[in-house]
């Protein structure tokens, strides 16, 4: 076996054993718990599942999620998690588990993350420990242990896999390398949108970075490969994209008001839920991110630029280019108070989809690990192989510092018996009760999203980043159910079953509404009586010209 190929399956391995480890239960319960405690997490596993199921049964259909009935291509009101699906088909194929294909996912973008990092460290020369430890630090920070809810957010190996490829092109430019690098910023975006635009710009000041300092302004293979680059994305991400510029057409966008109110001020780059530096929460006051990068890193980061005049060009060069993307990314995670976010804002189209500056701040983290294992090699270099006690110290620290504790996983909840009568029944929209309609609640619709990956059967009701201006209009309405008003949008809409979770009433409406609705047998055929969640079929009454034909 190759070397490289040996080397990069020992990472591999280390890199799940590590993911197993750090994020621990989530291997022992993959089919039974989850962070399915909160409005994001359930709507993460719903998303994994929907793209799983639809890419294992009928791809054609794939934006045309089951949530917001009659609307089309609802999948794009948010984050569509392609790539996470992709990974989460195998699994949702042999269990049709969406905890498992979710957590599957998760366990997995850890790895990816720590694994796209060393083959970072290793493009630009580093050695195998010092890229080791910089997939520790990058791929286990206290960035990535926040967002174990937010799949999307969990796809950070596509900045450092672009940067990679960006390298690996730069050292040779070529229309195949170009392809390469095309096919990682594609796959990057099609992960995360944020990261795509990430890597995109990183990927960008790289190129330009090169062209400038290797005199390449006037060598037509280095754009041709460019372009190429260019338009392996168009080619892969453009398709996908369709939908979001139709939305954006329909006029949803970020507006620079909440880009202000998701910038940082600083704090973020201190905040971290890891066991060592929980400390310093208290003084940091209220944050918007976990951007720290860990005592270990920023020491190491800061002893490559300190030594960066003392090393060869090419690690000088480097030392550069990454203190030159930690300033870029750390300008624009301050968002439009800072002037440059707003730049963007104005003439980059795809800013108008971003609502966080801050999470610029992945790139900071990126380049500090990329400094810091810099730092490592260097060592290497002049000292030879590294003590066997100091490079110890600098596993633990950085294992320490990567260490949350055992996750806090919800136990993933009973599926009724509606739902699995649901699963067999003929397709036709669901409308389920009660239907939560202000801002503190309007998230616990993601419980009958998540529900209804057991049935998938067309549902009016939804949660996303969008959310259609009727849904708002007819909310009132539907929340009196059962009363006319509700009947006529519920008709309007062509629905045929009505779940209805009487427990998640009142205490003084849940045990009235409930004889009421049997009351109803002219309109409601009772299909599965199982308190507290219970199953209606609807009876509509046929109009007058179809009750006269023969």
């Amino acid at each position: 076996m190759p070397s490289r190929l040996r080397d990069g399956c020992v990472a591999s391995l280390i890199a799940i054993v590590l993911a197993v480890i750090l994020t621990w239960p989530i291997a022992a319960r993959l089919g039974s718990a989850g962070r399915v405690d909160s409005g994001d997490g359930r709507h993460g596993v719903w998303n994994v599942a929907w793209v799983a199921h639809t890419l294992t049964t009928d791809p054609t259909s794939l934006f045309d999620a089951n949530i917001f009935y009659p609307y089309r291509q609802t999948l794009a009101y948010s984050e569509a998690n392609i790539i996470a699906g992709i990974v989460a088909a195998p699994v949702w194929a042999a269990t049709k588990n969406p905890y498992a294909s979710y957590n599957t996912v998760v366990l997995l973008a850890f790895a990816g993350a720590a694994l796209s990092a060393f083959l970072l460290v290793r493009v630009l020369g580093g050695s195998q420990f010092s890229a080791s430890i910089a997939g520790l630090m990058y791929g286990f920070s206290p960035y990535m242990f926040s967002h174990v809810p937010h799949i999307q957010l969990l796809m950070t190996f596509g900045p450092p896999l672009s940067l990679a490829a960006m390298h690996h092109f730069t050292k040779a430019p070529s229309l195949g390398r170009g392809a390469l690098l095309g096919a990682a910023l594609g796959v990057t975006g099609l992960a995360c949108a944020y990261y795509g635009i990430f890597a995109g710009l990183a990927t960008g000041l790289g190129l330009l970075w090169n062209a400038i300092a290797q005199r390449r302004l006037r060598q037509p293979r280095f754009w041709l490969g460019a372009l190429m680059a260019a338009g392996v994305v168009v080619a892969m991400v453009g398709p996908f994209f369709v939908p979001y510029m139709a939305m954006r057409d329909a006029g949803f966008a970020r507006s620079l008001v909440e880009a202000r109110l998701y910038s940082t001020t600083g704090p973020e780059f201190l905040a971290s839920a890891v066991l060592v530096h929980r400390w310093m929460l208290p003084f940091l006051g209220d944050v918007r991110q976990v951007l720290f990068p860990g005592f270990l890193s920023v020491l190491l980061a800061l002893v490559a630029v300190g030594l960066a005049v003392r090393t060869n060009a090419r690690h000088r060069e480097t030392t550069a280019f990454y203190c030159a993307v930690a300033t870029f990314a750390l300008w624009l995670s301050m968002g439009p108070a800072a002037g440059l976010y707003t730049a963007f804002y104005q003439v980059v189209p795809v800013f108008s989809f971003l609502r966080a500056p801050v999470r610029f701040g992945l790139l900071v983290g990126l380049s500090i690990a990329v400094l810091a294992a810099m730092a490592i090699t260097w060592l290497e270099h002049r000292h030879g192989k590294l003590n066997p006690w100091f490079a110890s110290a600098l596993v633990v620290i950085g294992l320490a510092e990567s260490w949350v504790g055992p996750l806090q996983l919800a136990d993933a909840p009973p599926v009724a018996q509606a739902y699995r009568r649901l699963a067999v029944m003929p397709r036709a929209p669901v409308a389920e009760f009660p239907f939560f309609t202000t801002v503190s609640e309007r998230h616990r619709h993601t419980e009958y999203m998540l529900m209804s990956t057991f049935h998938w059967q067309p549902m009016i009701n939804g949660y996303s980043d969008h959310i259609p201006a009727d849904f708002f209009a007819d909310g009132p309405a539907l929340a009196s159910f059962p009363s006319p008003e509700a009947w006529a949008a519920l008709r309007a809409r062509g629905v045929r079953w009505i779940v209805v979770h009487f427990n998640d009433y009142p205490a003084d409406v849940g045990p009235v509404l409930r004889p009421q609705l049997q009351a109803m047998p002219n309109r409601l055929r009772l299909v599965v009586d199982e308190f507290p969640v219970s199953l209606y079929e609807v009876i509509w009454p046929m109009p007058p010209s179809a009750a006269r034909q023969p």
